[in-house]
């Protein structure tokens, strides 16, 4: 980044020089050519490489051979008979597109700053009590059934079950919650938390490849394999649109002063020989290629559903591809598992007065909220199915405000009914359930978008659900509507205002009045104003 900003500074002043030597000393064509070449080549030498690295390929299409032959075909113009010398729009083209790939590479690296503190939670190393002796060992050599010591400062190594000691837990970078989390004897403790106050003892139920931490670390790892529906048809319409440029240009650089030189020519393409009309239509196409330039659209897109990604993470929210953003912006149907998803999962004993259901578990303090933020987000239906008694159910979907439920339900029975769910759901609309992921993974991997719920240290939520919400709030549920939503108009935005800005500066170049300054702001310019428009789905909270 550094050094890309200080060619940038070079070239700048170099091209400050060229500009100076043009206007006050007399030189031959040839003689400005060298000297514009100076920071022609310093700039754009990345660029030349490129594209000379994909012609070697195959895979000439690109951003870099466009900018590569349209650049050095400006270069070239001024040597055609009455035509000018465009020796600084060469330049500043490839010193713009520069500009472009360094605004590219800063908001790519505030996106991946955005999930780093996924990446923070690997422990390096784990003290580990062997023969009455402490032992700092790697994570990976420790085996299920040892005790390791936790002291205060250090993250936890693996998972595991607390033997002895008490201490309050950082679960920031987990559950995006800034609450630190009472641990006492006997409670479950995962791999990647920070222990604040205390120290502990903890017998180890998984190996460090099993551990929570590296299973949520490999699953940001590989967010960025599964794409969107809009980055998929980017990336195929970039590969197509590509090549249909290069001949469009080449056919708008060529035809018109043919058709000028058999006198079948409008005013518009004028009269005369095709030496003397092919300076004016080259310089159309050289803007044509400057101007279709997919960058905004190729940089952008991807760009927008990553830092959406990296959005979603800093509140706990793991979302597994971004083709699942699609998914969940379009919920119209969501279907909650009662256990530990709407309640908490404890038993109690509850007893109305006068009367002898009950053995039931609290409802969630966020359940009943979380289904009015999901019918205010326009969710036209919501279900819980549980395989509790009648009553139980009844009570607890009355509390929450669901609008049906199911009770008394094996493993299958859920299946069965959220078949009938999808068949009757909206006409473009998806159905979600929701989870604890324990027994749910059947149900997970059947709906449009599967959304583990309270799945810290659950590998069954983690592999089966699309979705993980790292604690057990189940507004997160709506707020992960809210990013995914936010981050598809985002998405949007950047389409519609690159192809509105690109296609007027065509018309304009294909009629003449059109500028390499043009292209170079129809290009560069929005591509630089599409990544910062990307920058907004990096915000915490939406």
């Amino acid at each position: 980044m550094k050094s890309k900003l200080y060619l940038i500074g070079v070239t700048i002043i170099l091209l400050i020089v060229a500009v100076f030597i043009e206007k006050h000393y007399d030189l031959a064509t040839w003689q400005l050519l060298l000297v514009y070449l100076i920071p022609y080549l310093l700039i754009g030498h990345e660029t030349l490489g490129e594209a000379a690295e994909g012609i070697a390929k195959g895979d000439m299409f690109n951003e870099h051979f466009l900018m590569a032959i349209a650049t050095i075909g400006a270069l070239c113009i001024g040597f055609f008979p009455g035509s000018e010398t465009e020796f600084p729009e060469a330049v500043f083209v490839m010193l713009f597109f520069q500009v472009g790939e360094l605004f590219e590479g800063y908001a790519e690296g505030k996106s991946r700053d955005s999930i780093s503190h996924l990446m923070d939670i690997r422990p390096d190393v784990a003290n580990v009590i062997r023969n009455d002796e402490v032992e700092s060992v790697a994570p990976d050599t420790v085996k299920i059934g040892e005790t390791i010591l936790i002291k205060r400062g250090e993250k936890i190594p693996l998972d595991g079950i607390v033997v002895e000691g008490s201490a309050l837990l950082d679960t920031v970078a987990l559950t995006g919650e800034s609450v630190p989390r009472a641990i006492k004897d006997g409670d479950e403790i995962y791999s990647g938390c920070i222990n604040l106050k205390g120290e502990l003892k903890v017998r180890t139920t998984k190996t460090f490849g099993e551990s929570t931490a590296s299973k949520i670390i490999a699953l940001v790892e590989s967010a960025d394999r599964n794409k969107s529906k809009s980055e998929a048809f980017i990336t195929r319409f970039a590969r197509i649109y590509t090549p249909i440029v290069v001949f469009a240009a080449l056919a708008l650089a060529i035809i018109p002063p043919m058709l000028g030189a058999m006198g079948i020519a409008t005013s518009l393409m004028g009269g005369g020989t095709f030496g003397e009309n092919f300076p004016l239509w080259l310089n159309r196409a050289l803007i044509f290629l400057v101007v279709s330039c997919p960058c905004a659209l190729v940089i952008s897109v991807p760009l927008t559903f990553f830092g959406g990604i990296g959005g979603a993470s800093r509140n706990g929210i793991l979302i597994k591809g971004s083709n699942y953003m699609d998914a969940l912006a379009k919920i119209g149907t969501v279907v909650f598992d009662k256990t530990g998803t709407l309640t908490h999962g404890e038993v109690l004993v509850q007893a109305d007065e006068g009367a002898p259901v009950v053995v039931n578990d609290g409802i969630k303090e966020g359940s009943a909220e979380a289904v009015r933020c999901l019918k205010a987000l326009g969710v036209k239906k919501t279900v819980m199915l549980t395989g509790d008694h009648e009553e139980i159910g009844k009570k607890v979907a009355g509390q929450v405000g669901v609008d049906e439920y199911h009770a008394e339900l094996l493993p299958a029975d859920k299946v069965t009914h959220l078949e009938k769910l999808l068949k009757t759901k909206p006409a473009g609309r998806t159905l979600a359930y929701v989870g604890d992921g324990i027994n749910d993974a059947p149900v997970l991997k059947r709906a449009d978008v599967g959304i583990a719920m309270g799945a810290l240290g659950s590998d069954a939520a983690i592999d089966a659900a699309d979705v993980v919400l790292m604690d057990d709030d189940p507004r997160k549920i709506a707020l992960a509507m809210k990013i995914a939503r936010h981050t598809i108009h985002v998405a949007h935005e950047n389409v519609i205002f690159a192809i509105a800005v690109k296609m007027a500066v065509l018309v304009l170049a294909t009629i003449g009045l059109g500028t390499m300054w043009m292209a170079v702001f129809a290009d560069v310019g929005v591509t630089v104003l599409a990544v910062l428009n990307a920058m907004r789905t990096l915000k915490k909270n939406r």
